[in-house]
């Protein structure tokens, strides 16, 4: 319940930002996560403060968003520490990653079969989960969006 708490924090964070393209430095915050991507070659970057990991019960949930309210966000199931974890290759892999914006509100989604995703974790600490990804994405019309040079570092919640 808790986790839940925190991811629809987030997401309220970031529908309230979403009318600007301001930086953490505009908007007066302050964080230490890191989340950046390349979506179909442009960057994509989070708002520090709007970047959390929570690890619980062999489940890692990471989202990061921007002040447009754009987020990438992905989980893996059975997670086992650092090591590559991949979606989108059989019905029975339930590792999501998924890039989405709420202005208008679409996501395309590396999941079971749709879509092909790369996720690895190259370090978790105490404090922090950090590693790369990429995917192509699938939306609800069949069209793919192609995110690459995904980095992030993510303060555990």
């Amino acid at each position: 319940m808790k986790n839940l708490k925190i991811i629809t924090l987030l997401i309220f964070v970031a529908t309230l930002l979403a009318c600007s393209d301001a930086s953490d430095e505009d908007l007066g915050t302050t964080g230490e996560g890191i989340l950046t991507a390349k979506v179909d070659g442009e960057d994509f970057s989070s708002l520090k403060v709007a970047v959390v990991a929570v690890v619980s019960n062999n489940v890692v949930n990471v989202q990061g968003s921007n002040s447009n309210g754009d987020y990438i966000r992905f989980s893996i199931l059975n997670y086992s520490g650092p090591g590559v974890y991949k979606t989108g290759d059989a019905i029975t892999n339930v590792n999501t990653i998924q890039y989405g914006t709420v202005n208008p509100i679409v996501a395309w989604i590396s999941t079971f079969t749709s879509g092909s995703g790369t996720i690895e974790i190259t370090e978790e600490t105490s404090s922090t989960v950090s590693g790369t990804f990429y995917f192509t994405g699938i939306n609800d019309d069949y069209a793919s969006k192609v995110i690459t040079e995904g980095v992030f570092s993510a303060p555990k919640n």
